[in-house]
């Protein structure tokens, strides 16, 4: 999985894509600050993370995020990157 990603409006690489995610249906994508605040969650990612919230562009930095896959598994969690 891409822990990184260049939300530029290029057309390329805008979004976080996350390799293999259209096999969960149920998944819950969360993104969080470094306080903990969440900025993002998407269930079943239909809609990706596109670096913003609410309609504002994200800083270039180091960003969070949890995957419940809502299958056995355990939860995936680390860092995600923005670069403008």
């Amino acid at each position: 999985m891409a822990n990184a990603f260049t939300p530029n409006g290029y057309g390329i690489n805008d979004y976080w894509q996350i390799a293999g995610i259209e096999n969960y249906p149920d998944v819950l994508v969360q993104v969080f600050n470094r306080y903990g605040q969440k900025l993002f969650e998407s269930k079943g990612y239909s809609i990706p993370f596109d670096g913003t919230y609410k309609g504002q562009k994200l800083a270039s930095g180091v960003y969070y995020y949890i995957i419940n896959l809502n299958t056995k598994c355990n939860l995936l969690s680390g860092s995600l990157t923005i670069l403008r």
